[in-house]
C-alpha cells in the first residue's frame, strides 16, 4: 500500500513538472549576445513581445537577425497585430539557408514601407492604409497572428534562431541602419522594443541560448 502511494506521488510530481516547464513563462531580461531558438516547426511555440511603453506610431523600423534551414512553407519572423487591424505589420522570408539581418521602415504620413537586407535595401512600396499604430498590441516571434492574439498557423511557424529585435517609433536613417547591419556594439537601442532589456513571454520549446554557441556574430566580430 504504502509503495502504492509512492509511486502515485511520484506520478503526481512528474506530471506536476511536467505541466509547469509547459506553461508560458513571462520574464524580463537583457538578452544581449543570446537568441531564442525555435527548434520545431509547430504553432505551439512562440514568443510574445512586451513594449516598454504604451504604442502610438505614425512610423516604425524593426530589426532583426535570423537563421533558418527551413526549405518550404512561409515561415513568419514578427508580427505586430493591434484590435482594429490584426495584420498590421509582419515579416516573412522566403530565402532559406542563410544568416541574415533585416530592418523594415514604415511611414504612416506616407504609406510607404522599405527592406534592409544585410546592408541591401528594397524600392520603397506603398503598403496598406495610412493609419498609425495605437493601443496595446500583440507582438509575437516565430509565428504569424491571423487575428489580434492568436490565430497562428503552422504553414507560417518559423523554425531557427532570432536575436536582436529592436522596434524604433521612428524610420531610422541609412546611416544607423548600416550600423545595425554591421553588427557594431553601439548601434541606436529600440524605444518600443528592447533586446538589451526585453519583457517577453516564452512557450512551447522555444528557449534562450548563447549567441556564441549557434551562428551569430561573436563579440569579437562586433568590436
Amino acid at each position: 500500500m504504502r509503495t502504492m502511494m509512492r509511486l502515485s506521488s511520484y506520478v503526481f510530481f512528474i506530471v506536476f513538472c511536467a505541466l509547469a516547464l509547459s506553461q508560458p513563462i513571462k520574464d524580463r531580461k537583457c538578452l544581449r549576445e543570446k537568441v531564442i531558438t525555435f527548434p520545431q516547426l509547430t504553432t505551439n511555440n512562440w514568443v510574445k513581445l512586451h513594449p516598454n511603453e504604451s504604442m502610438s506610431m505614425s512610423a516604425a523600423t524593426v530589426c532583426l537577425r535570423f537563421y533558418t534551414e527551413q526549405m518550404s512553407l512561409d515561415p513568419c519572423l514578427f508580427s505586430l497585430a493591434t484590435p482594429s487591424y490584426p495584420r498590421d505589420f509582419s515579416l516573412r522570408w522566403l530565402n532559406f539557408m542563410k544568416q541574415i539581418s533585416v530592418c523594415a521602415t514604415w511611414d504612416a504620413n506616407s504609406g510607404l514601407a522599405q527592406m534592409f537586407v544585410n546592408k541591401v535595401a528594397s524600392i520603397k512600396k506603398a503598403v496598406g492604409p495610412k493609419v498609425s499604430f495605437e493601443g496595446n498590441p500583440v507582438i509575437t516571434l516565430g509565428q504569424c497572428q491571423t487575428q489580434y492574439d492568436g490565430g497562428f498557423n503552422q504553414q507560417n511557424a518559423f523554425t531557427g534562431f532570432i536575436a536582436d529585435v529592436h522596434v524604433h517609433g521612428q524610420v531610422l536613417t541609412t546611416r544607423q541602419i548600416k550600423t545595425y547591419m554591421e553588427a557594431k556594439t553601439k548601434y541606436k537601442l529600440g524605444d518600443y522594443i528592447n533586446w538589451h532589456n526585453l519583457m517577453y513571454t516564452i512557450a512551447g520549446s522555444a528557449q534562450v541560448e548563447e549567441k556564441h554557441q549557434v551562428t551569430f556574430y561573436s563579440k569579437e566580430e562586433q568590436q
